[in-house]
């Protein structure tokens, strides 16, 4: 059905995972490259851009954290199908998976359009000027969510499949494009009117539709769904959010509770969101690389847990810990030691790298148990325990706004309280998921495979 594809179930398993692991890596890097970007431009136009940049982009998050319904549960039934040698599974969870894409991101979008001057002015951001710019990219951004919902869709199909050198050159063509575009609509260049915050929206929206584009003539080659014709089954539907469920809500109230915090953070003033704001992109340097070997991991645990083999499930999630946990290490090292070098990239006015140099350091600490975290995640989803680690993510990360509201009154603390919360919950949710899976490695899942089996010979 598919060129290229790769089969996890069979060979070495380091190598299995970085081969898939990698492409993904770089695939992760590309998309938040959009963002980075756009940071690293719109910070010479000023804090207040970067803030009001920040405050829209809460809202394109909760877009991506609702989409997590569908690809979260696609992704699973996809690699689980193809693991069985299941393919009519595989086309219905495909074609599924675009139909309930298009409905979520027309709805969605309409929505925030129509209510955006609630929710920008919700923030407070103290100036009518920060509140234009976060109103007009947000509404350009909202227009682009159809284009940036179905590219992750396309990208964890392939990945199932075990073919994540596609969406690789896919998505760096359009983050050439984007490079290019963003400081020519931003500033202008050979008679072209600046844009400002307009221009940096409008530049990543132009690069997510060549995107598509691409995307789409090429799942022709890949996928005989769009031939023979789309089709919807209700029953393979309800599987799919089924599982998707339990992360969309952990996303949707991640993305809430953020918004909840940035509002706590907001008391003081613009440049704090700022600071979160290009912090977070810092960040996501380091999520985004992890995130890459979870989605390795969540298609090598779905492959192996539908071919029933629970001993090579066991092998790929003690060495994915040993290569996420060095990693952190890493990242921890470099957060503390070159914490000021490493924002004033970004930002560099004096308020703006202090506050920054205080956010990597305290968020430095947590960078190992992120990790793990994230790798955790992804064998729960591989084997379809999704509500497992959304219960303990949902746990501790609601425990942050009392606990920050308390940490950040302080006196000697203050805003540093509200990251030292971040970083706490983090370093909780880690050792606990680590914890639990490994537990779930040693009692529930040969029991599991063989209950499968015997349902089978009925």
């Amino acid at each position: 059905m598919l060129k290229g594809s790769q089969d996890l179930t069979e060979g070495s398993i380091v190598k299995g995972l970085l081969s898939l692991a990698i492409p993904i890596i770089a695939t992760n890097f590309i998309q938040i490259a959009y963002s980075m970007v756009d940071m690293i431009w719109i910070g010479m136009v000023g804090s207040n851009a970067v803030a009001a940049i920040g405050t829209a982009s809460f809202f394109i998050n909760l877009a991506i954290s609702l989409f997590v319904l569908i690809s979260t549960g696609s992704g699973i039934k996809i690699s689980q199908s193809i693991g069985a040698k299941k393919s009519e599974e595989v086309k219905t969870f495909i074609s599924n998976g675009v139909m309930m894409t298009f409905v979520l991101a027309l709805i969605y979008s309409i929505f925030i359009i129509l209510i955006r001057r609630s929710i920008v002015g919700f923030f407070n951001l103290g100036s009518y000027e920060t509140e234009r710019m976060a109103s007009i990219y947000l509404v350009t951004s909202m227009i682009g969510i159809i284009f940036m919902f179905f590219n992750t869709l396309f990208t964890i199909i392939l990945n199932s499949f075990g073919n994540s050198k596609l969406p690789f050159k896919i998505n760096t063509i359009g983050f050439g494009i984007n490079v290019i575009l963003d400081p020519i609509l931003i500033f202008g260049f050979l008679g072209i009117t600046g844009l400002g915050v307009f221009g940096a929206a409008l530049a990543t929206l132009i690069s997510r539709m060549i995107v598509f584009i691409i995307f789409f003539i090429q799942s022709k080659k890949y996928f005989q769904i769009f031939e023979d014709g789309l089709k919807f089954r209700l029953q393979k539907a309800i599987e799919v959010l089924k599982l998707g469920a339990p992360f969309a809500l952990q996303r949707v109230l991640f993305t809430l509770i953020g918004i909840t915090i940035a509002k706590i953070i907001s008391s003081w003033g613009a440049t704090a969101i700022a600071v979160q704001k290009v912090g977070l992109q810092i960040e996501a340097i380091s999520y985004m690389t992890i995130a890459g070997l979870h989605g390795a991991m969540s298609a090598f645990v779905g492959q192996n847990y539908g071919a029933k083999k629970p001993e090579r499930i066991k092998r790929g999630y003690r060495m994915a810990l040993l290569m996420s946990g060095t990693f952190g290490l890493l990242t921890t090292t470099l957060f503390i030691v070159f914490a000021r070098e490493i924002f004033s990239v970004f930002l560099r006015e004096p308020e703006s790298l202090e506050m920054g140099t205080n956010y990597l350091r305290i968020i430095g600490l947590s960078q190992m148990f992120m990790c793990i975290e994230i790798i955790s995640n992804a064998s729960f989803s591989g084997v379809g325990k999704t509500y497992i680690p959304s219960i303990v993510s949902i746990t501790f990360t609601s425990l942050r706004i009392p606990i920050a509201i308390f940490l950040s009154s302080i006196t000697w603390l203050g805003l540093n309280g509200v990251w030292l919360t971040i970083s706490l919950s983090s370093m909780f949710k880690g050792t606990i998921l680590m914890i639990l899976f490994l537990l779930y490695l040693k009692i529930k899942i040969n029991k599991e495979l063989e209950n499968r089996v015997d349902k089978n010979n009925i």
